[in-house]
Parts: C-alpha cells; structure tokens; sequence
C-alpha cells in the first residue's frame, strides 16, 4: 500500500451492526461516560489500569479527557468509540483501536462493557466489529487482543473470535496501584472466519 499520511486518511463513521452504532467520541459525552464508569467502577478499577481513583472521572473531568480523545482521533494516534444500542440509545460500550501503527499497519482491541449491559454479548460483538473494520477501511496487517492472564472474559472472548493465542508475557500486564501480573497475547492477522455478522460503515 503506498504510504499515507494517516491524517489524510478518511475513517468511514459511524460504524453499525443491528445492534450496535459505534461512533467516536464527541463533545458532551463526559457526563455519560463519567456514569457508566461509576456504574462499572468495581470491575475498571480490577482490570484496567487507568481506574486508579474514582474522583478523576468526574463529568467536568471525564469531559475535558473526552475532548482530548477527539484531538488523538483527528490526529489519527487513537481510534475511542462509544457504542449505543440502537433499541434503548443507551450507551453500552467503551471500544477503540490504540496503540496505532501505521507505518506497519498494527494496533490493538480495547473494550469495556458498563455494568447494566454486561452479560448480553456486546464486548464480542465490537471487538468482531474492529476486527472487521481494522483489516477493512484502515488495511492494518495485524490486530492484537491483550488481557491479564486472570481475565477470562476477555480470554474468551479473544477465543471465541479466532484470535491465535501467541504466547504470555510475565509481569507485562499492568494492574491498578502498580501491580503487575502476567499477560496474555493474542493475534489476528486477517477477518476470515470471524462470527458471522451484519456491519455497515
């Protein structure tokens, strides 16, 4: 592929199953997400190493990082949606592509689910949605899933959607209040055989 300066690249959005739309971020989200996080707080603050402390996730606070999320995307350096569902128009998933290379085509799946969505298959149906939309409109050559190696959601998820288990990394995963704990890597190098699916971008 000829080389591109990524802030040429036009990103299709929004992205749609028949569920899900997925957008980026935009301004007035704060308070939104500043609720599901609160909402979600016991399980961000287990597995997600941002989740340090409940009083930085304020709607003020959560509004301005919102705002510093779209900077990174029209900059094409981070990729952060939000997923409504369609039925309800509630807010039902943080997602995103991160850690961006364009010059090798590479990046990585992040997502979480709010607490009053968990349980409904959402995470899943994203994470095959990036999958889909990585190696489609932005032609990455490899898309990589990473979790704690005692985060068996995400584990299976990484399963269920065909990622090829590549190995596991000690102490690499990064908890909250510093504690590191080992980490599972996995890989997908194209979207064949993914879930079947219905997305639109």
């Amino acid at each position: 592929m000829p080389k591109q300066n990524p802030l040429l690249l036009d990103l299709p959005m929004p992205i749609q199953t028949s569920r899900l739309l997925l957008r980026p971020k935009q301004a007035g989200d704060g308070e939104t997400a500043s609720l599901a996080i609160s909402e979600t707080w016991e399980d961000l603050h287990h597995w997600m190493r941002w989740a340090e402390d409940p009083d930085d996730f304020s709607a003020e606070k959560m509004e301005i990082r919102t705002r510093q999320a779209m900077a990174r995307y029209i900059l094409r350096e981070d990729i952060q949606l939000v997923g409504i569902e369609k039925a309800t128009g509630a807010q039902v998933i943080t997602c995103g592509l991160h850690r961006l290379d364009w010059a090798g085509r590479l990046c990585d799946i992040g997502y979480w689910v709010r607490k009053s969505a968990q349980g409904r298959g959402f995470a899943s149906e994203a994470a095959n949605v990036l999958v889909r939309y990585a190696f489609g409109p932005l032609e990455m050559k490899r898309v990589a899933l990473t979790c704690a190696l005692e985060n068996i959601p995400s584990k299976r998820i990484a399963e269920r959607l065909g990622f090829v288990f590549e190995g596991l990394q000690k102490n690499a995963e990064i908890l909250p209040e510093n504690t590191n704990t080992d980490r599972l890597v996995f890989a997908r190098l194209d979207a064949t055989d993914l879930p079947e699916l219905d997305v639109q971008w």
